[in-house]
């Protein structure tokens, strides 16, 4: 008789489970099978304040088997607009102008079909997903759900943060990460399930945008806070951002009343701090294009429920990885993929509660993108270098800081012993302080990628020497036996005199820029034919 799957020892089987394309089927043979197996159907788990990601981790987390066997946590931001409450709203605002993609929407070819219910069928699609979101939203649901099942989450290595919304994977096919080919939420299955069946896409996919709303406000605490959200489609917004269109009362109305403009006439001396901000928001709004009304901003609530992680005691014996997904699904063209930066400003209570958090973790991956936010204090790159300070274990590490200098936030008399690999993307930054790094940790670094950089040229440079300085220096520390690279890429550096603030890794650079140099081994650099230049590098 051959021998049987089940005669074999549960070590045997796990490994088998392991490889297996369909656990879940693995699971339904068995009570054994199930036992070994169940631990494997939810390596990622995914939370947020939609209701079907919510009902799944609280699924996941009643279920010993289960949980216990996520080893990723990712903390979904995304949103909903809560000025869109019914139907007849949603009709009104796929008319506006100046959208292509919801002039699209509402194009004259739907009602060209008699029997074509697109529009209603887009509506059912987002309402769904609106109901209970932004109850649980206020309630905080998603919050206490996490901290109820972090003792149960006995695998738990990787913590990522993320607001990629279902248009990302269309437009920029993330192959991996969160919201990607390799993962999705429940939500976002749902949602591109029924997406991919349509010939235009639905309006209004769960998004949040990581951008400074506080313009104009002194004290910033209020945009802190979990309850904050800033939908610039309504006029009707608190201090706790705007309301749940079935509780909290309009603050906006006061503002239009005869005393509000009086004060306004006398040169708006007697407004208070919070007056001011909700005018200046409205005359903002008034201005702007018509898609910019479709934001959806907000800076700290992810960061609540990362804190809720990084500050158990559990948790942090058990964390080796931490990682920001961020949407490339940008309003404006000013604005950059990340976490606001306006996280790390002098009023914000989050820099010492992270680098405290990470102080006590043993995390070896690191990867960290803040998005542009002029203008910044002085103090961010400090409170920044304090969070990486705190990480000793550092063996990876992928930073896209945007418009500050790289050297500014990590730490250049501080050596990570364990470093391998590094990525520096989307930043400023200077050479001599690249080059006093790479020394410092030549002894372990074996991957260097350099990308879509700003490089701030010293007085004496000519912005035509910065590239072969900098191919040349690489061939010289390898030279010296103080850099011994194993994989390598220097590619899309700008060296003008005058640095660009958008995003370069969205929107490239000019052609005379567009230059890769791939590192072939033994000290070797070549640089790359044009053809080829816009291949991607595995490395």
């Amino acid at each position: 008789m051959a021998p049987s799957l089940l005669s074999c020892p549960d070590e045997v089987i796990d490994h088998i489970a392991k490889l297996l394309p369909n656990v879940r089927a693995a699971r339904e043979t068995c009570k054994r099978l199930n036992r070994i197996a169940s631990p494997y159907l939810f390596p990622v788990l995914y939370i947020s304040c939609h209701q079907l990601d919510l009902d799944v981790f609280r699924t996941v987390a009643k279920n010993p088997l289960l949980i216990g066997g996520v080893r990723e946590l990712v903390i979904d931001d995304t949103t909903l607009p809560v000025s869109i409450p019914d139907w007849p709203t949603y009709q009104k605002v796929l008319s506006l102008p100046d959208c292509s993609e919801l002039e699209r929407a509402a194009s004259q070819h739907w009602s060209d079909l008699p029997d074509c219910d697109e529009p209603r069928e887009h509506w059912e699609l987002f309402d769904s997903v609106l109901k209970g979101h932004h109850e649980n939203r206020l309630a905080r649901a998603d919050y206490h759900a996490l901290k109820q099942a972090l003792p149960h989450l006995k695998r738990l290595r990787s913590l990522v943060l993320t607001n990629r919304t279902a248009n990302d994977s269309i437009d920029d096919d993330f192959r991996e990460g969160a919201q990607s080919l390799e993962s999705s939420s429940p939500t976002f299955k749902f949602w591109r399930r029924f997406d991919s069946k349509r010939d235009e896409p639905v309006s209004f996919a769960p998004r949040c945008d990581w951008v400074p709303t506080g313009r104009g406000l002194r004290n910033k605490m209020p945009i802190y806070g979990m309850d904050w959200l800033d939908d610039r489609l309504t006029d009707d917004i608190t201090p706790c951002g705007v309301p749940n269109t079935l509780a909290g009362s309009p603050a906006f109305k006061e503002l239009v009343s005869k005393r509000f403009f009086n004060k306004e006439i006398n040169g708006r001396q007697d407004l208070t701090d919070w007056e001011s901000f909700l005018y200046e928001r409205a005359e903002r709004l008034e201005r702007v294009s018509t898609h910019k009304l479709f934001i959806l901003a907000r800076e700290a609530r992810v960061l609540h429920l990362a804190l809720l992680v990084l500050e158990d005691e559990t948790m942090q014996s058990q964390l080796t990885e931490s990682r920001v997904d961020a949407s490339c699904d940008m309003l404006n063209i000013d604005w950059s993929p990340g976490l606001a930066i306006t996280l790390f400003a002098k009023q914000s209570p989050f820099p010492t509660r992270l680098a405290k958090g990470f102080s006590a973790t043993n995390i070896t991956k690191f990867n960290l993108t803040l998005g542009s936010g002029l203008p910044l204090d002085v103090g961010v790159g400090e409170r920044l270098r304090a969070i990486f300070a705190s990480m000793p274990q550092l063996e990876e590490l992928f930073f896209e800081p945007h418009d500050i200098h790289h050297f500014s936030a990590i730490p250049t008399e501080k050596t990570f012993p364990r470093l391998r690999k590094i990525t520096f993307n989307c930043g400023l930054m200077r050479l001599e302080q690249l080059f006093k790094f790479l020394r410092s940790h030549g002894a372990t670094l074996k991957s260097l990628v350099v990308e879509h950089c700003k490089i701030v040229l010293e007085p004496e440079n000519e912005p035509q020497d910065m590239l072969p300085m900098l191919i040349s220096e690489l061939r010289s520390l390898h030279r010296d036996g103080a850099l011994k690279l194993e994989n390598g890429l220097v590619s899309e550096l700008f060296h003008g005199a005058v640095p660009l603030t958008y995003c370069a890794k969205l929107y490239g650079f000019r052609d005379e820029y567009s230059v890769t140099w791939d590192y072939k081994g033994n000290g070797v650099w070549d640089q790359r034919e044009e053809a080829d230049s816009e291949d991607d590098l595995d490395i």
